[in-house]
């Protein structure tokens, strides 16, 4: 049985995780001294936004690679295949002629290795991880409404100042994920935090779209020079860092529960 590619990506995303929460020791270790704790904070929220965002880049690629290593064309689901197709399109032809130049090129790949293109996945210009950055990468592998879908699941418990349960169940996504992706086709299964699956499209943002919008505006004063305070302290940072790998996992799961092979 050969190891995932998605799965391999497991030891590099702790890695990145407890280099934050190295920081975070430290500006523990030194909260007397004002300079180097509010120095120790700042850079532990900057490098947190960053390894979010290489993160979330490199899992779309791990699952691509994941699929092009192990499937025909046919056997790429629909959306996944869609969106490859645009790779070849004109972004200035009619709707009408995009929809049949794909059914053409799919026609063309159906028995062909597949060879899916990063690009269209990530034409995102190297923007932050806002929240609509990552409902539209979700949304070209075929994941509608992530975040109103991922509300009110077993995953708000986050918002109730719990940290037991928080990191319970950050471990138990993290350990299904581990087992279930071991190898392709993925084994995971949606239904261990409970989502509430809607399909009308939200009014509201959500309290997970409040916190990344909050959390990358404070990332942004800082690199940009804007504040000299210490906007999240040490605890607040915790319980940030704690959310994003969440966010992390549930966005590979996800992923993974709409990138296995279908049977024509």
């Amino acid at each position: 049985m050969i190891q995932s590619f998605i799965n391999l990506r497991f030891e590099e995303f702790e890695k990145r995780l407890n280099e934050i929460e190295l920081l975070i020791q430290l500006a523990i270790t030194n909260e007397s001294n004002s300079l180097i704790y509010q120095a120790l904070c700042r850079s532990a929220h900057v490098l947190l936004v960053s390894h979010f965002e290489g993160l979330y880049k490199d899992i779309c690629k791990d699952i691509l690679s994941d699929i092009n290593a192990n499937t025909i064309f046919s056997q790429v689901p629909k959306d996944i295949l869609y969106t490859h197709c645009s790779y070849f399109i004109n972004s200035h032809e009619s709707e009408k002629s995009t929809h049949e130049i794909k059914i053409k090129l799919i026609d063309a790949f159906y028995l062909h290795p597949s060879k899916l293109k990063f690009e269209p996945f990530l034409n995102i210009d190297n923007r932050n991880p806002t929240p609509q950055i990552i409902e539209s990468i979700l949304e070209r592998f075929g994941v509608s409404n992530f975040f109103w879908n991922i509300e009110n699941s077993d995953l708000d418990v986050v918002f109730k100042d719990l940290k037991t349960e928080t990191i319970e169940i950050k471990n138990r996504l993290l350990f299904h994920l581990k087992e279930k992706t071991y190898s392709y086709p993925y084994l995971v299964d949606k239904s261990i935090y409970n989502p509430v699956l809607r399909e009308n499209h939200r009014k509201t943002k959500t309290l997970w779209e409040d916190f990344i919008n909050s959390f990358l505006k404070e990332r942004h004063n800082i690199i940009h020079g804007h504040t000299l305070n210490n906007p999240y302290n040490h605890e607040e940072l915790g319980k940030a860092k704690l959310k994003i790998e969440i966010l992390i996992c549930v966005y590979i799961l996800n992923i993974c529960s709409v990138a296995n092979p279908i049977n024509n």
